[in-house]
C-alpha cells in the first residue's frame, strides 16, 4: 500500500500546483488521489431479495452488525467499513448524523423501521474492527433486487457503480433468475470481478448441490470448474465466528471464500490499484507538462505572431477532428457489416443444425417409455440445442471479438497518428519539444451469453399428453418425432436470435465507448492548446509581483510533476 499513498501524495500535489494551468486535468488528478488516499476498496453484495446477503456480510465481519429477517430486510445500500464501532448515516437534505458504539440501524436501514426510505437515508456507514476490512475492504450491502419495494431496486443498482468488485448472492433454494442474470451481464460489462456465492448450501445434500451449482454455472455460460463460485452457508459461519471459532464444515465452502476474498483484496487488488495509478499519474503528469510548457512558450512570442499561429493550428485541428468523424462513420459502417455477416451465420447454422441433431433426438425418444415420453423429449431437445449451438456459438463469438479488435486497433492506430499530428503542429507553431500522450488500448467486451429454455413445447403438447392414452403407441412415438423436429427448429432460431441481439448489443456498445473516448483524446489535445493561448494572454497582462509569483508556481509544478514521473519511472522498474 505504501505506493499507493506515494501515488497519492503525489496526484494531490499535481492537482494543487496544476489548477493555473489545465483545470480539467488537475480535476482528474484530484479524483485519483481522492480514490488512492483512502486506500478503500468498494466490493458490492449484491442479488435479490431474500438471498441472505446481509447475513453474509455479517459472517464476513465475524459479528451481526446489519439486520437480518424472514421478510425483505435492507432497503438502504449500508456500507461496512473497519474502525472504532460506530455508525455514520447522510440524509438526502444534507445532514448528517453520527452514533458512536455498536447501535442498531434497523430503523434506518430497514423496510419495517424506515419504510419506503420516508426518511430520506442516502447511505448508512457502519464500522468494526474486522481483521478482513483492515487493509480497506469496505462491504456494501445492497438493497435486494426485485422485491416489491421500486426503490430497493434503484437502491441497488446505485451501489454497482464504481465499485471494485461485487459478491453475487444466489440462493439454492432459487439458484438464478432472470434478473440476476441481467445483473452479471451488467457488472461484466463494466468489466467488474465478479465472486459468486450459492447460500444456503447447507439445506441441500451433497449430489443436489452438485446439480444446482452445475445449473447457475451453465445459466451464466461457463463451465462449472470456471466459475469463481463458493457453495456457503452464510448463518452457520456467523455462529461459528461469534463462537470463537473458524467455520467448519458445516459451513460448507464459507472458509474457502472467504480466503479467495482476502486474497484478492489484500493482494491482487492493491497490484491493479498501483498498476492503474501509475497509468493515470503519468497520463496527468504528462498532460499537465504539455499545458506548463506550452504555457511559457506562448507567452514568449510577441501577441501578433501567437495570432497568426494559432490561425493555422485552429485550421488543422478542424481537419484533422472532420477527420476523425470520418474514420469514426468508418468504424460503425464496419461495425454494421459484421453484424450482418454474423446474423446471416447464426441463420444458416439455425436452418441446419435441427437436421444434424434429429437422428439423435430420435434415439432418445426411441429409447424412452411412454411415461417418460414428454420428458425425455424435452431433455433430448434441450441438450441437442446446447450441444450443438454452444460450439458454433463460441465460434461466432471469437470471430466477432477478433474482427472488432482488428477493427478498433486500426482506429485507436489513426486517432494516435492525428493527436501525434496535432502535438507536432504545436510544437513546431510554439517552437518546443512535447511528452508523448498515448491514446488508450482497447478494451475487450466479456462474454455474457446464457441459454433460455423457458418452454420447450408446441401447440401439438396437450396432444401428445392425450396420445398416451387414446393412441397406439406407434402413432405417439411418430407424433412426438414430429414434435422434437419442430421444437429442434423452435429452439435452435430462438436461440440464434438471442446470440445475435447479444452480439450485435455487445458490438454497438463497445463501438460507441471507444468512438467517445478517441474524440476525448482529441479534443483534451485541442483544448490544452486553447489554455496555453489564454494563459499567454494573462502573462501579457500581469506586472512584475504577479509574474514573480506565476514563475513561482512554474517551479512548483514543474517539481510536482518530476516527483510523479520519477514514482511511476520506479514503480515500472520494479516490475
Amino acid at each position: 500500500m505504501s505506493d499507493v499513498g506515494a501515488m497519492g501524495r503525489a496526484a494531490r500535489t499535481l492537482a494543487r500546483a496544476g489548477r493555473g494551468w489545465d483545470p480539467a486535468v488537475a480535476e482528474r488528478a484530484d479524483q485519483l488521489a481522492d480514490r488512492l488516499e483512502r486506500g478503500r476498496f468498494h466490493v458490492s453484495v449484491v442479488g435479490e431479495f431474500k438471498r441472505g446477503k446481509s447475513t453474509l456480510v455479517n459472517a464476513l465481519v465475524g459479528t451481526a452488525v446489519l439486520p437480518t429477517g424472514v421478510v425483505p430486510v435492507t432497503t438502504v445500500s449500508t456500507e461496512v467499513s473497519y474502525g472504532a464501532s460506530g455508525v455514520t448515516a447522510w440524509f438526502a437534505d444534507g445532514r448528517r448524523e453520527d452514533r458512536v458504539g455498536h447501535v442498531d440501524i434497523a430503523h434506518l436501514v430497514t423496510e419495517s423501521g424506515n419504510p419506503g426510505n420516508r426518511l430520506g437515508v442516502q447511505s448508512v456507514e457502519v464500522r468494526v474492527e474486522s481483521d478482513i476490512l483492515r487493509d480497506g475492504l469496505v462491504l456494501v450491502d445492497t438493497p435486494g433486487a426485485n422485491s416489491a419495494h421500486a426503490h430497493n431496486d434503484l437502491s441497488a443498482a446505485a451501489a454497482v457503480e464504481g465499485c471494485d468488485a461485487a459478491i453475487v448472492v444466489l440462493s439454492v433454494d432459487a439458484p438464478l433468475s432472470q434478473r440476476e442474470r441481467a445483473m452479471v451481464e451488467l457488472l461484466r460489462d463494466r468489466g467488474v470481478r465478479c465472486f459468486f456465492v450459492l447460500n444456503k448450501a447447507d439445506h441441500l445434500d451433497a449430489a443436489d448441490t452438485a446439480t444446482v451449482r452445475g445449473y447457475v454455472a451453465e445459466g451464466l455460460g461457463q463451465p462449472s470448474g470456471d466459475l469463481p463460485l463458493w457453495c456457503v452457508a452464510a448463518g452457520p459461519a456467523l455462529h461459528a465466528k461469534q463462537a470463537g471459532r473458524p467455520p467448519g464444515p458445516e459451513a460448507q465452502e464459507f472458509a474457502a471464500f472467504e480466503a479467495a476474498l482476502r486474497r484478492f483484496t489484500e493482494i491482487e487488488l492493491v497490484h491493479e490499484r498501483v498498476e492503474a495509478a501509475t497509468r493515470a499519474l503519468q497520463d496527468v503528469s504528462d498532460r499537465l507538462e504539455t499545458a506548463v510548457e506550452l504555457s511559457s512558450a506562448a507567452a514568449r512570442i510577441d501577441r501578433e505572431a501567437l495570432s497568426a499561429r494559432l490561425v493555422r493550428f485552429t485550421a488543422a485541428a478542424t481537419a484533422q477532428s472532420a477527420a476523425f468523424r470520418d474514420d469514426a462513420a468508418l468504424l460503425r459502417r464496419d461495425v454494421a457489416v459484421l453484424e450482418r455477416r454474423l446474423a446471416t451465420n447464426l441463420a444458416g447454422f439455425a436452418r441446419r443444425a435441427p437436421e444434424d441433431w434429429e437422428a439423435t433426438v430420435r434415439s432418445a425418444v426411441d429409447g424412452a417409455s411412454s411415461v417418460d415420453l414428454d420428458s425425455t423429449l424435452r431433455r433430448a431437445v434441450e441438450d441437442a440445442v446446447r450441444s450443438g449451438f454452444d460450439s458454433f456459438r463460441l465460434q461466432e463469438e471469437g470471430f466477432a471479438e477478433a474482427s472488432w479488435q482488428e477493427m478498433a486497433s486500426r482506429m485507436r492506430t489513426r486517432v494516435q497518428q492525428r493527436v501525434d499530428r496535432l502535438r507536432a503542429e504545436a510544437s513546431d507553431l510554439f517552437e518546443i519539444r512535447l511528452p508523448e500522450v498515448t491514446v488508450p488500448q482497447v478494451t475487450a467486451e466479456q462474454e455474457g451469453f446464457f441459454y433460455l429454455f423457458l418452454h420447450v413445447g408446441s401447440s401439438t403438447e396437450a396432444l401428445g399428453r392425450v396420445a398416451h392414452h387414446l393412441l397406439p403407441a406407434a402413432l405417439v412415438r411418430r407424433l412426438a418425432l414430429g414434435r422434437a423436429r419442430r421444437q429442434l427448429d423452435d429452439e435452435f432460431d430462438k436461440h440464434a436470435g438471442r446470440a445475435r441481439y447479444d452480439l450485435t448489443r455487445r458490438l454497438e456498445a463497445a463501438c460507441n465507448r471507444f468512438v467517445d473516448a478517441m474524440a476525448a483524446e482529441i479534443e483534451a489535445t485541442v483544448g490544452t492548446i486553447s489554455l496555453a493561448a489564454d494563459r499567454a494572454e494573462q502573462l501579457w497582462q500581469m506586472n512584475v509581483e504577479q509574474l514573480a509569483a506565476h514563475r513561482a508556481a512554474e517551479v512548483r509544478l514543474r517539481e510536482a510533476i518530476d516527483v510523479a514521473t520519477d514514482l511511476c519511472r520506479t514503480h515500472r522498474a520494479g516490475l
